[in-house]
This record gives C-alpha cells, sequence and structure tokens, in this order.
C-alpha cells in the first residue's frame, strides 16, 4: 500500500513523533521488514516487480499485449522516472502500467516526501484502494463489506481501462488520460499516457494488495479477514470490532516463509490473469466483464465464519506484525539539549517535509542555530577565562596590561588594494535540496576595495537519487557576478555578498522539456567568507549560496532551485 515502510505502521508513526519532540532522535533507517512496496530511495519495488512479471508472462501469449512505442517526449519520461524499470519493461505501455501501479500509493506526489504521502495512504476513503477496512467497516460483517468495496474498486477501474482499448482490443495510443506524476529531475508534471494501462495498474494495485491486507483460507485463495490500517494509526483500534492491525510483515515479499512465498506467487497469478482477460482478442467488453468477475470470484471472495472470538479462525497471519521503523530511542531528556541533538532533530525535519521551501528552511536553520550555538559557546569560555584572569590580576598587578600590537593582514593582489586587479575564479558546489552539484570557472576584475564583477561558465550536473540514471548532464549556466565585499583589514578573511544573473541552457531531454531549450539563470550568496590564504588568492566559502537556472520559461516552465553550499579559489595578480 505505502512507499515506506514505517509510515504504514501506526505504532512506528507515533514512535516518529515522539522522538521528533524529545529531540534525541538523530537518525533513523527503515524497517528490515520489505513491504509490498513501491520501489523508493528506502524501499524495494515490490508491486513493480509483481507487476513486472505477471506482464512478461501475458506478453508471451498474447499480441495485444506487445510492446508500444515511445516518442521522444515519452522517452525523456521514461527515463526520468522515480524508479527504475527492468530492462524489458521500458516501452510505453509496460512503464505506463506501472507507473499506474504506483499511482495508489502516491497520486503524484515524491515518493520521499513523508509528509505528503502520510496524507494519502491516511485518507478514509482511499482504504479501498488497497484493500483495507474504511473505519466504518466494523465487525461483524466488517470484512465482507470490505471486500466488496475493494471488488467495486478494482472493477470500476477495469470497466475506465478497457474504455483505452482500440476496436482490436489493443491499448489505443489515441486514448489518453492525464495523470499527476512526479519524475526525478522534472518533478511534478501533468503526464498524458495510454488510458488503459493506467486504469489496469490501479486495479492491479488493490489486487495484489489483497493478498498482503487480509487474512485468507490455507490454500490463499479466499478472504476470511480484511485488516485495519486507519484505527490502528490512529492508535484507537479495537480489534473486535475493527478487526486486526495492518502488519508490514505480512507484507513482505522476499519469500521469508512459505506463506508470504504463496501470497506473492499468487499475487503475480492473479495480476495475470487479469491482464490476460482484459486484452483477449476477439470479446466484447461486456464477455470480459464476465470474465473479470470469475476472476475476482478466484481470487477475491470473501469466506465468512472468522471473528475475534475464535482468533479469526486461528489465522496463521496473526503472528505478524510490525517491524520497528526507526533507529532511535526516545529516553527522558538530559538537562541541556547538545547541539548535536539539535542539529539531529533539524536534519529530521527537514528530511520530513522533503519539499523545497521546507528544505531550504531547514538548512537556513540548521546553519543559524549551528552559528549561534558555536557563538554561545565561545562566548561563554571567553568570559570564564577573563573572569579568570581579572581575578588573578588584581591580586598579583595594579594596573592593565598594553594593548595588543596590530598589524594589518595583506590582501591578493596590487600591494595597493584600492588598484584595479585582474584574476579567475574556480569553484564546486553541492545541492541540498535538488541534488546537483556545479562545477564553476570564471573571471574576475576588482575594481576597488569594495566592489569585484566578473563572468562565469558552470556546469550544473544533477542527480537523480532514485532515478534510472544517477548522475544527469543537467543544465549549462554562464552568468555575471556582482561581488560586494566589506574588507577586514585586521582579520585573516573579509565578508563578501555575491549576486549572479545570466541564462541557463538545458542539456537533457525532460518531459516536456527538450535538450537545448534556453532560459535565465539567477543565484545569490548573501553572506560568505574570502580567507586570506597568500598573496595570491583568497579561499572562498559561501556557505548559503541560491542557484535558480530555468533553462525553460514559454509552455510549462521548468526550474531547479538549488540551495548551495560553494567552496572556491580566487586567484588575482599582481
Amino acid at each position: 500500500m505505502t512507499a515506506l515502510t514505517f509510515l504504514r505502521s501506526g505504532r512506528t508513526f507515533v514512535a516518529l513523533r515522539r522522538g521528533v519532540i524529545a529531540a534525541g532522535c538523530v537518525t533513523f533507517v527503515p524497517s528490515a521488514a520489505q513491504a509490498y512496496t513501491i520501489s523508493s530511495v528506502v524501499t524495494t519495488g515490490c508491486h513493480e516487480s509483481i507487476t513486472s512479471e505477471a506482464l512478461r508472462a501475458v506478453r508471451l501469449d498474447l499480441a495485444t499485449a506487445a510492446p508500444l512505442p515511445a516518442d521522444r517526449n515519452e522517452r525523456a519520461l521514461i527515463n526520468d522516472l522515480e524508479f527504475a524499470p527492468a530492462g524489458d519493461m521500458t516501452d510505453l505501455g509496460a512503464a505506463t502500467l506501472l507507473v499506474g501501479v504506483r499511482d495508489n500509493d502516491l497520486k503524484g506526489r515524491d515518493s520521499g516526501d513523508i509528509s505528503q504521502l502520510a496524507l494519502v495512504h491516511g485518507d478514509p476513503n482511499a482504504q479501498r484502494e488497497h484493500c483495507l477496512r474504511n473505519p466504518h467497516e466494523n465487525e461483524p460483517g466488517g470484512s465482507e463489506m470490505a471486500v466488496r468495496d475493494c471488488r467495486a474498486f478494482i472493477r470500476e477501474r477495469i470497466g475506465q481501462a478497457l474504455e483505452g482499448l482500440d476496436a482490436a482490443g489493443k491499448p489505443d495510443l489515441g486514448k489518453r488520460v492525464i495523470l499527476p506524476l512526479y519524475l526525478s529531475i522534472r518533478h511534478g508534471v501533468k503526464a498524458s499516457l495510454p488510458t488503459y494501462y493506467v486504469r489496469i495498474g490501479q486495479a492491479i494495485h488493490a489486487l495484489e494488495d489483497s493478498f498482503t491486507h487480509t487474512y485468507r483460507t490455507r490454500d490463499g485463495m479466499k478472504i476470511t479477514t480484511v485488516l485495519d490500517y486507519i484505527d490502528e494509526a490512529n492508535g484507537s483500534l479495537s480489534e473486535a470490532s475493527d478487526g486486526p492491525p495492518h502488519a508490514s510483515e505480512l507484507d513482505r515479499c522476499d519469500d521469508p516463509d512459505d506463506l508470504r512465498a504463496q501470497r506473492r506467487k499468487l499475487a503475480i497469478e492473479a495480476a495475470g490473469a487479469i491482464l490476460r482477460v482484459t486484452l483477449e482478442p476477439g470479446q466484447t467488453t461486456a464477455q470480459k466483464m464476465v470474465t473479470v468477475d470469475a476472476t475476482l470470484d478466484k481470487y477475491l471472495s470473501y469466506s465468512p465464519g472468522c471473528n475475534y472470538a475464535n482468533a479469526w479462525c486461528d489465522a496463521p497471519e496473526h503472528q505478524y506484525g510490525n517491524g520497528s521503523g526507526l533507529g532511535c530511542n526516545v529516553s527522558a531528556p538530559a538537562e541541556r539539549a547538545s547541539g548535536f541533538g539539535w542539529a539531529g532533530l533539524l536534519g529530521l525535519l527537514g528530511l520530513l517535509g522533503r519539499r523545497r521551501w521546507r528544505r531550504g528552511g531547514a538548512l537556513l536553520g540548521l546553519t543559524a542555530l549551528l552559528g549561534s550555538s558555536l557563538f554561545s559557546s565561545q562566548v561563554l569560555a571567553q568570559t570564564k577565562h577573563h573572569a579568570k584572569n581579572a581575578d588573578t590580576s588584581s591580586s598579583t598587578e595594579t594596573h592593565a596590561p598594553p594593548p595588543p600590537v596590530v598589524t594589518p593582514v595583506k590582501e591578493p593582489g596590487p600591494k595597493d588594494p584600492s588598484k584595479t586587479a585582474f584574476g579567475a575564479y574556480l569553484g564546486a558546489s553541492g545541492s541540498v535540496n535538488h541534488e546537483a552539484l556545479a562545477a564553476t570557472l570564471g573571471a574576475r576584475m576588482r575594481l576597488s576595495r569594495h566592489w569585484t564583477f566578473g563572468l562565469d561558465a558552470e556546469w550544473n550536473p544533477w542527480i537523480a537519487v532514485n532515478g534510472t540514471t544517477t548522475m544527469r548532464a543537467g543544465a549549462f549556466n554562464a552568468y555575471g557576478t556582482v561581488i560586494f565585499r566589506v574588507p577586514l583589514a585586521y582579520e585573516q578573511f573579509n565578508l563578501r555578498t555575491t549576486l549572479n544573473g545570466g541564462m541557463s541552457r538545458l542539456l537533457i531531454d525532460l518531459y516536456g522539456a527538450p535538450k537545448g531549450t534556453t532560459g535565465i539563470y539567477a543565484g545569490l550568496s548573501p553572506l560568505g567568507l574570502e580567507y586570506k590564504a597568500s598573496r595570491s588568492f583568497f579561499l572562498v566559502l559561501n556557505p548559503l549560496n541560491f542557484a535558480l537556472p530555468v533553462p525553460q520559461l514559454h509552455s510549462v516552465p521548468f526550474s531547479y532551485w538549488q540551495y548551495r553550499v560553494t567552496i572556491g579559489v580566487e586567484i588575482y595578480a599582481g
């Protein structure tokens, strides 16, 4: 059902919340259990692998299931998916089927955006898409109602899928549906995809989930009990009326024992049966729906008689629970919270949001907090030191020591720092929100002690942490640079503010944004440091560097916001 194992467990979600409040949890790891998850940075693609096996088998028998060609724009979409399809699943039909299967869990969201996914998975009205109970489906009769709702959803989606076939029974490329979709680099788009594969994928997701979210008869063919996620997540579950809680351990797709291996094989078989029925040539829609009902009777029918009093017919599935989703312990707070504890808390909060502004805010907050903590500790240490010296000097001396002799630190470049100087810049950056790198080469002209101007060329490759290819060529940026400097004559460093403006050119094909598209670039480093490393060069650090390449301005604009940390060397002649 879910993209992240710990999102599916009410207990681990509560544990996460308590960990944030206590500010003692610095790191977390996904549960050891692998659920029927969709592929993400921290979870295995169970739904994708099960569905791929089913389609692969059907393609051996039915010509109507043959691969569909993709044009350049559609190929860009497939290459930018948040998961890596198997090599034989990269045509338009197979890729769309997998996108449709994932949609029940994502609804157009980023697979790593925990806060948004919690809203998707916690929607009481969407539990039927995962063959789980909604809050009103209580015992007695709750499991039977939940099975009926799940079947109704599957039939509804299959009916819509059949409308996407042509007269020969093949998926019609001219019949499309607009699906919100989140891509690795292009991010949120509204993709135009073949109707059949989108809708049949959504139906198959629910069917596959019925093998993990239910207790079944010993042969695995009929449902005796449907599990509950909503009440479990809310901490209000009463098993006698709400049914057993959802169990992530039951969801594992790595065949840890015979029961779970049986369920996975049945899920593949059932998904293949639905594909086969709906793609069978020479049958009308009405005939196919009759066969669909027979298929659902085989894999998704209710067997009565199991309840809380008889331990759900002594269900062997009842032994499975929820694996721990967090890798930290929450204990009583210490007398003072350490800087590392607060830094861990801010890092966790930044990861929880994983949205552009939230992540930028987390970075700013972390930097400010660490800086203030460092400053406070230094002030405290100096205060204690001066107090100690004052006590000592008051008892041994009758007057204060003479002031130290201060010598100005020479600036790189000409002996007279007010003279015009020419130089060069070489820098490297890393982005912490939309993952990216940047390598910059530029020319510099220092007009005065306060003002420096430059021209820069930059290669800005982008990183997809959960896509088909990790490193993408990204963009080429060229821009002018204006630097306002605050010289500190008696310090080893100066302060500076940097502003950039210019153009950005896309170096890769993205969905709706072809390679070669050119737009604007803007950048800002509000506070940086330049360390006077020698008489020839500065070591430049910009810990807060905001970069905004917008390589496409027309149609649907495309931008790739980056919150960077930049380090470089600025060399001056003279």
